[in-house]
Order: C-alpha cells, then structure tokens, then sequence
C-alpha cells in the first residue's frame, strides 16, 4: 500500500529543495575556490556548516535541517513503499536499495543540522568506515561499497546520456525553451555528480585494498583530488559549475516530479 501522495508531493518538495542547496552551495564554494577568491572546497556536511554561519544563520539552518529530514524520510519510502514506482525486478531492488543508504545519509545531515552531530569535525565517514573494516569480511564490505557507488556514478552518465532522468519529470507538459534548459541542466549536473560518485567509489575501494580507513574521502576530498590535477582549478570550476547545476535540477525536481501526479 502506497503512503498518500497528500503528503508525499510537499514532502518530496520540501526534501529536493533541501537536497537542491546543498549541492549548490557546495557547488558555489568550490566555483569560488576555484577562481581564487576564499571559497572552501568541501562536501555536504562543511556546506551546512557554512550555510550555519551565514547572518541568522540558525534560523535558516533549522528550515535546512527540516527540509533534508523529508528528504531523507522520502528517501527512505522509496525504499521500504515504492513510492518513486521503480518496481521489484532486479534495476528496482537496485536502486531502491541506492535509496535505503541515500535515506539513512540524509537523516544524518538533517542531525548535523539540527547540531545533533559534527560528521566534518569529527571525521564521521572515516570513523564509520574503520568501524566496518573492523567487521568479518570488512574490508569486502568496504571494498563492495565502493564498486556500488562507481556503479551509482556511472548511472548519472547513463541518465545523462540516455535520459533516463526524463522519466522523473513529465517533460511533454512544459514549453519547448524551458524543457530545453531543464534538459541542459539536468545533464551537466548529472555528469558533475557521477564524477564526484567515481571518486569517493575509487577512494572507499583504496581504503579496502589499503585496509585503510584514512583513505575514505567523501564529495569534499574528490573535489580536492580533482583540484590537485594538471589544470586543475579549469577542472574543479567546471565540476563545480555542473554541481550548481545540479542543485538547480533538483528545485526544478521538487516542484514538477512525476510523485506530485501519481499515488
């Protein structure tokens, strides 16, 4: 049985719009880094925190934190409820399964911005990955993690390239200029994102063959690695600008996703 769609289309609006400035803010400070002028390269939970030392910025840190808690509850229906309709055949369970560990991520962030945890502090990807690798077979779990989220990378490309993300929306409703930039948008934000997935996937997969937990890097250390290359501020701009992108396609996601039509 399938939650009432009442209350899931504000709940999916409200999370997408969350999950939208976070990629955009991240996308931001690394544009700025980037140019030279002070931004911070950095993942999801330092795009938080900035967004926490803004002017007032508890007040919008607390709508942030409420907006990725539905994030992360939605999340978390498309796992459990189906509620994207991605089925029981094998691709479904695949990526409802992407959504069961995107669900349990977002609740942790919604923590962190709520001031329940301090994942940036406090090394929390690196210390739960050591705890892992601690587990019997730990450094195979590890090791599977990373090649899952290599494969998550390459499905953005797939999505990109194929448009797949087209099934998320219902694009024949929409004007042929504003289809066509949400179309370029969607792209470039998915190819960003499934460069940034590659890395972490590779990182995880060094720190299993390394049995080495320091190795883990989320979306901040792939950023850095990519600023580290031959060129590399030309590279880290452009990946930034897509992760903008990004951010742009999910606010668009929010308002006109295919769960505000169907139960």
């Amino acid at each position: 049985m399938k939650p009432d769609k009442r209350w899931i289309s504000p709940l999916a609006t409200a999370g997408y719009l969350a999950k939208g400035i976070v990629h955009g803010t991240i996308g931001y400070l690394a544009a700025k880094s980037a140019l030279g002028e002070g931004g911070k390269v950095t993942g999801s939970e330092g795009a938080v925190e900035h967004i926490g030392r803004t002017p007032m910025g508890e007040v919008p840190l607390i709508i942030l934190g409420a907006g990725l808690l539905c994030h992360g509850i939605f999340r978390l229906l498309g796992a459990f409820a189906d509620v994207e309709n991605e089925g029981s055949e094998k691709g479904g369970i695949a990526q409802r399964v992407g959504y069961l560990a995107g669900g349990v991520a977002y609740l942790a962030l919604a923590a962190l911005a709520f001031g329940g945890l301090d994942l940036e502090a406090g090394g929390g990807r690196e210390a739960a990955t050591a705890k892992l690798m601690a587990m019997p077979f730990g450094p195979l779990l590890v090791g599977a993690a990373g090649a899952g989220v290599i494969v998550g990378g390459i499905f953005q490309w797939l999505s990109a390239a194929k448009r797949w993300y087209a099934a998320k929306f219902q694009l024949d409703g929409y004007p042929a200029t504003k289809r066509a930039w949400i179309e370029r948008i969607a792209r470039t934000g998915l190819i960003s994102r499934g460069v940034v997935m590659t890395l972490i996937g590779w990182f995880l997969i060094q720190a299993a063959l390394q049995s080495d937990s320091s190795e883990t890097k989320g979306i901040g250390g792939a950023l850095r690695t990519l600023s580290e290359q031959p060129f590399g501020p030309w590279i880290l701009g452009i990946t930034a600008i897509g992760l903008v992108c990004y951010g742009i396609f999910c606010g668009v996601l929010a308002f006109y996703g295919r769960w505000h039509r169907s139960a």
